[in-house]
This record gives structure tokens, C-alpha cells and sequence, in this order.
């Protein structure tokens, strides 16, 4: 059924409280009857109550009976509003409509752009339903009632793929429930017999000792715990063939497991910040004597504010041997170097020697 030239307002779709819903009609709330239902017609989306609906509209199309309203509407066009916002509930329907019309898909354009101008225009028109004039709605709704007569082919071809792809899901969806459940009711019955599988051994366990002749009890439960064995085996082995004996999909890649690193947290990543050169081993530093520095060994008062001699010999070394990381005698290359293999040298920075660098800057 045409929609063209209806006029809606905002102000005749504002949602209302649950408890203050008014029939226009019969002027029955909420309030009063709790199990009131109200109806609409995407004809005009003015609510009214489910009695006042069959009442007027049972015999045939009637005149809906809001003040100012003139539309011709039918029993069977009435429905439950989903959303309480009325304006909400008619742009649902409008994009519903026009998707059912406009059911192209990205396969069916050449380029990604053309797809992409096909979604703004059908963003266009309708927004042109939803928020336009008057005249802008005339205008949409006769572009799409031409592009459904012009597709028409096209628009029940795709539906007819799109109902074999919800087919196909709902196919799928059911058959992952079915195996779901037949893996429940097997490892249920795994359970039981695992169960029962205990009991006997129990049972087997109690009558071999009370028949065993004195002094043979641990050689009978060496029978026992041996056939035990010989039959966790066979099931291992069984559960392994039927395992082994499902769908195998040829061409997928290998997934790796996580590399799962457990050595301690490093703060520097591996990077060794003690300098190299120098031994700053705790055992060597007290080695060191310095008459300013025993002082600051034995005297509580230097202990007591926290002050290390350690870490002022550390940093002493540290200045000492700290600078630019340059050693002329590890830096030495042959005399006898060709320019060509000097030239090569300096322009990759390896000149066979190990820089070692005591510099923190």
C-alpha cells in the first residue's frame, strides 16, 4: 500500500509515561486497566486501545478516529509497537521498508566506491521519509515505488538468496546445537560408566581379598591393579581412534601455541647495565680502604640516614672509567689494510674490534 503524501509530525509521536497511556477514543489510561494494549497502524501511528480497534475497524476499513486525522485504515493493519517512542518505531518501519526494496549487495557493483554511492543514496531517500516535507516524501516514495517496479527481478532474486542464506544458518545454528548435545549425553554416559567402572573394582577388589588364601593378598591386588591398567589402556586407545576418525580440513595452517616465557621479570630486557670493566662485586668494594670511608662503615650516625659507601665507590669507578668508549688498543686495525677494505670498514663501523661502552649517556 502507497504511503505517499502523509504527513506526520513529531509532536503527534512523543513517548509517554506507561502509567498516563491514553485511548483517545474511549479516553480509558493505563492507570486504571494494567492490562490495557494499544495497537497502531504504520498508516498514521496513532495508538489506540485493542478494544476501540476490533470495535471500529472489526466490520471493515473505517476513518481513524484521532482529531485531524483522515487516513482509511484496516484491522489488519494494526500491530504492537515494539518502542515506546512512537517517532522511533516509524523509522524502523521506513528503513525496513525501503531495505526490502533496496537489497543490493556489495558483490553485485564492480567497485567499492559504486557500493558506497548505492548506500548514500539509499541513505538519502530515506532520510527524505523519515525527517523530510511533504514534498521531499512525495518525491522519495515515487522513486521507490519506480525502483521497485524497474528491480523487481533483481529485488526477488535476492531475497530469495538472502532466505536460503538464513536457510543455511538456521541449518548450521541447529546442527552445532545437535552435536552440542549429543557430546553432553556421551560424556554423561562417560561419567556413568566411569562410575560403574569403579564400583566393579571395587567389588572385584573386596571379593579377591576375601578369597585369597592368607599370605596372597598382595599378590592378588597385584592382579588387580594390573588388569586396571590393561583397561584404562584400551580406552585411551579407543578414545584416540575415535578422535582421530572425524572431519580433517586439508590446507590449514599450523596454529602455534603461545611462546609462555617464566624466567624472572627483567626491568632492562636483558641489557646488562653493570659496567664490564670494572668489578663491582660487593665482596671487592669492601676490599677498598679508605680512612673517609671506614668512617662512614662503623659510624651509626652515616648508617642511619641511609648513606651506602658501596654506592659511592660505584659511581667513583663509574666516573673513572666512563667517557667516550673509545680504546686505541682494541680499536687498532692491520697496517697493511688495503683502502678498499679501510673504506668499507667505515662506512659499516665494523673494524674487528668490540666496542665496550662504561657510559650511561
Amino acid at each position: 500500500m502507497s504511503r505517499a503524501g502523509v504527513a506526520f509530525r513529531s509532536a503527534d509521536l512523543k513517548p509517554t509515561s506507561p502509567g498516563q497511556e491514553q485511548c483517545p477514543v474511549c479516553k480509558t489510561t493505563r492507570y486504571f486497566n494494567r492490562d490495557m494494549e494499544f495497537r497502531i497502524n504504520p498508516e498514521c501511528y496513532h495508538p489506540m486501545c485493542k478494544t476501540c480497534v476490533e470495535r471500529i475497524f472489526k466490520d471493515g476499513p473505517n476513518q481513524c478516529p484521532t482529531a485531524n486525522c483522515h487516513k482509511t485504515l484496516r484491522l489488519r493493519g494494526f500491530k504492537t509497537a515494539f518502542f515506546a517512542d512512537l517517532a522511533v518505531e516509524r523509522e524502523v518501519d521506513i528503513r525496513r521498508r525501503v531495505a526490502a526494496v533496496f537489497n543490493r549487495t556489495e558483490e553485485e557493483f564492480e567497485t567499492l566506491d559504486d557500493y558506497n554511492e548505492y548506500l548514500e543514496m539509499v541513505e538519502d531517500l530515506t532520510s527524505d521519509l523519515v525527517y523530510g516535507n511533504d514534498e521531499k516524501k512525495r518525491k522519495a516514495e515515487a522513486k521507490l515505488s519506480e525502483w521497485e517496479a524497474k528491480h523487481k527481478a533483481d529485488i526477488e532474486r535476492n531475497r530469495r538468496l538472502a532466505r536460503e542464506s538464513d536457510d543455511a544458518r538456521q541449518r548450521r545454528i541447529a546442527a552445532e546445537e545437535e552435536e552440542a548435545r549429543r557430546r553432553r549425553l556421551l560424556e554423561r554416559q562417560e561419567e556413568l560408566d566411569e562410575k560403574a567402572s569403579a564400583k566393579r573394582f571395587r567389588e572385584e577388589m573386596l571379593d579377591s581379598l576375601q578369597s585369597a588364601e592368607m599370605g596372597r593378598a598382595t599378590e592378588a591386588m597385584d592382579k588387580i591393579m594390573l588388569k586396571k591398567r590393561g583397561q584404562n589402556k584400551r580406552d585411551a586407545a579407543f578414545g584416540a581412534a575415535g578422535a582421530g576418525s572425524g572431519l580433517s580440513i586439508r590446507g590449514l595452517r599450523e596454529k602455534k601455541g603461545p611462546v609462555v616465557d617464566n624466567k624472572p621479570y627483567d626491568p632492562y630486557g636483558g641489557v646488562r647495565v653493570m659496567p664490564q670493566r670494572v668489578d663491582l662485586a660487593p665482596e671487592k668494594l669492601a676490599t677498598y680502604s679508605n680512612e673517609w670511608v671506614e668512617i662512614t662503615r662503623t659510624k651509626e650516625a652515616f648508617k642511619a640516614g641511609g648513606y651506602s659507601p658501596d654506592e659511592f665507590l660505584t659511581r667513583a669507578l663509574f666516573e673513572c672509567f666512563s667517557g667516550l668508549g673509545v680504546f686505541v688498543d682494541e680499536e687498532k686495525v692491520e697496517k697493511s689494510v688495503s683502502t678498499a677494505t679501510a673504506k668499507e670498514a667505515a662506512a659499516t663501523g665494523d673494524t674487528g674490534g668490540r666496542m665496550d661502552v662504561d657510559d650511561g649517556f
